[in-house]
């Protein structure tokens, strides 16, 4: 290879990095983001500088309907990927929360239960009965407010540098890609 196919071979990987960097690289980081934060609820906690297990609560910890963990997603700009979640409770559960919250007035309502036949037998001759729970009544509570104590279960990287895992598989996915466009 003579020096001037050298140079022009070079400028070109130089340009096929440059375009990945403003392209592909973003999409890439964001990914591998997202993979992080799957496994972090798979987990059952986060993996930043050390793993910090989310505090137990009823059932699978974050997890009732699977919105929250869906609701990931990011978005790209040249060269940059920016991780969201826009469910209202997203950032309480990953930063925690401390202080009082606003209840508005609202009714609530009361419940009864009664035994009522089916119009079936059992074998005896005895009519089948079946509990129905009812509405009994309504009662009106007034605006108040409430303490809450949440405690922090992060479950995507606040800051840049919060999580070496995230890092370094970021690195890594980026460092393959490098590879490949060198070594065509």
């Amino acid at each position: 290879m003579s020096p001037e196919e050298f140079q022009q071979n070079l400028k070109a990987k130089a340009t096929q990095v440059s375009t990945y960097v403003q392209t592909r690289f973003a999409s890439t980081a964001g990914n591998v983001a997202l993979r992080f934060i799957n496994g972090n609820f798979r987990a059952g906690g986060y993996q930043g500088k050390t793993f910090k297990k989310w505090k137990p609560s009823q059932g699978t910890t974050l997890v009732k309907s699977g919105a929250l963990r869906a609701a990931n997603y990011y978005t790209t700009q040249p060269g940059q990927a920016t991780l969201k979640n826009n469910m209202p409770y997203a950032n309480v559960h990953n930063e925690g929360f401390k202080g009082d919250v606003a209840i508005k007035a609202h009714s609530r309502n009361s419940y009864g239960k009664k035994k009522v036949g089916t119009g079936k037998l059992t074998k005896s001759g005895k009519e089948r009965k079946q509990t129905v729970t009812f509405k009994t009544g309504e009662k009106a509570i007034r605006s108040h407010t409430r303490k809450i104590n949440m405690p922090q279960r992060q479950f995507m990287p606040i800051n840049a540098g919060d999580s070496p895992v995230l890092n370094n598989a970021v690195t890594r996915a980026v460092t393959n890609d490098i590879k490949a466009i060198l070594n065509q």
